[in-house]
């Protein structure tokens, strides 16, 4: 065995036998911790449960509207809070890499050359002293650190945790975008046809003041009726303003959210679709599978329950070692002698004994945080649990409302085609038929604020239900 190899064999000894008398020197190990407990959904939770599939991930693509997939796919493309979420992304994926880096062996080579006049009045004896000189030295070096507890792997795997939290936030992100882009879309295709309703409504109202108006004018009817009538015909074009302010900003905000704000933005009315209510099966089960928010808050548990083990893993002694291998010489000349050649081993043992309680207080820190990941988990899945049952109740309160709408509906309807025989007749004014159409015209209205109620709802329990995370087309 050469010396550089019984140097090797002595420093091993030694740190075999440091390592074993200094356990016994460490700060107080703090005591192993207990695995935590996470919420459950259970199937008494849910209102309704059902058997058809869950949402896809190009959920949207149901509608059959090429124009809401047009806007939801620039959305995507564009909007300003995916590039943020993208960003996150791609900054905990570096970090992971940094600290895997950071496990690693650590190789670097060094090379220096210098010319300088050495004092002939300090160490350097004649004739160096006193002259000019150029000195050179080329070294390899190494660095290990053996991370016997495992503090640079928990740390490492709590990056790769912090990783797919941001991708599991990226994925809602992108789910709350796409639900948003829709819920504003399909506002701005009902206001349409409830602008038209009003449009509808204001010239049935103006019909019956002008026709008041002769009668008032031919002594018919007495004044103060005609001026309930006028105050009555306004109604309907305030509604109809509002409207058209709702419709305004609905369009703005697609162009907000689809971050175009140069462009303009042209939209086309098209025929609306049907409301579904159905429920996918097993919601207990695949629920907690199928949240994005959800996956990214279990992730944060199992980073922080990481993040405890590398805290007290810091209680115990960190064994790293160094060498370097090279060649140096006061004299360039000398330089690539095998004189010049130097080499040395360096391990070192860094064992805390009295740090004024630092590692207890980061270790404490840590569990702080583990509570706050698993409370934040538990708070996800009663929310998720919540607006599941919350798009569920208010599709069926407007299902049930439909049903006593459309019987009103078709009362109105028969009182209708009555009036309007009797009018034909001889047997009733005209005045009678547009009160009629009135009531129907006001029907409808209520049907259109029903229905923009239930489709809300519809888009809300897709994006309650996950939006299509999990399924195998999710990008």
């Amino acid at each position: 065995m050469n010396n550089f190899g019984s140097t090797l064999w002595r420093y091993g000894v030694f740190l075999q036998v440091l390592v074993v008398g200094t356990l016994y020197g460490c700060v107080a190990l703090p005591p192993m911790d207990t695995p935590p407990k996470l919420a459950q959904a259970k199937s008494t939770d849910f209102v309704k449960t059902g058997e058809v599939a869950w949402p896809p991930a190009r959920w949207w693509r149901s509608f059959y509207d090429a124009q809401l997939d047009t806007l939801i796919a620039r959305a995507l493309a564009n909007a300003p809070n995916m590039a943020v979420a993208q960003a996150r992304v791609e900054r905990a994926a570096s970090l992971s890499f940094a600290i895997k880096a950071e496990s690693g062996v650590n190789v670097a080579a060094n090379g220096q050359i210098s010319r300088q006049l050495y004092s002939a009045n300090s160490i350097y004896p004649p004739p160096l002293g006193g002259s000019y000189a150029t000195s050179a030295n080329i070294d390899l070096s190494l660095s290990y650190d053996f991370d016997f507890w495992h503090r640079r792997r928990s740390a490492f795997e709590a990056a790769l945790g912090r990783h797919a939290a941001a991708q599991a936030e990226a994925q809602n992100a992108q789910i709350v975008l796409s639900t948003t882009v829709a819920q504003v879309y399909f506002r701005w295709q009902i206001l349409n046809v409830r602008i038209q309703l009003m449009q509808e409504i204001e010239h049935c109202r103006d019909v019956l003041t002008a026709m008041e108006t002769k009668r008032v004018q031919a002594g018919i009817d007495a004044a103060n009726t005609l001026h309930d009538l006028i105050a009555q015909a306004a109604i309907p074009y305030q509604t109809r303003v509002q409207l058209e302010t709702q419709r305004d900003q609905a369009r703005y905000q697609l162009r907000f959210l689809m971050g175009d704000q140069q462009d303009a933005l042209t939209l086309q009315v098209v025929t609306l679709p049907l409301i579904k209510d159905a429920v996918p099966a097993h919601l207990s089960m695949n629920l907690l599978a199928r949240r994005p928010d959800i996956a990214a808050a279990r992730d944060y548990v199992y980073v922080s329950l990481k993040d405890v083990d590398s805290a007290r893993a810091a209680f115990y002694p960190d064994i790293n070692i160094t060498a370097f291998l090279g060649i140096k010489s006061l004299n360039l000349d000398t330089l690539l002698r095998s004189s010049s050649r130097e080499q040395g081993v360096t391990p070192a043992l860094y064992l805390p004994i009295f740090d004024a309680g630092r590692l207890h207080a980061e270790l404490a820190s840590k569990r702080a945080d583990v509570a706050l990941a698993i409370a934040q988990y538990d708070q996800a899945v009663q929310s998720a649990v919540n607006e599941v049952n919350d798009a569920i109740i208010r599709i069926e309160g407007a299902g049930r409302e439909g049903a006593a709408l459309l019987r009103q509906q078709q009362a109105r309807q028969h009182d209708l085609a009555m009036a309007d025989q009797r009018a034909q007749a001889g047997l009733i004014d005209r005045r009678q038929v547009l009160l009629n159409q009135l009531n129907v015209l006001a029907l409808q209205e209520q049907e259109w604020v029903r229905y923009s109620k239930a489709l809300s709802a519809q888009i809300d329990l897709i994006k309650s239900l996950g939006g299509g995370y999990g399924d195998v087309d999710m990008q």
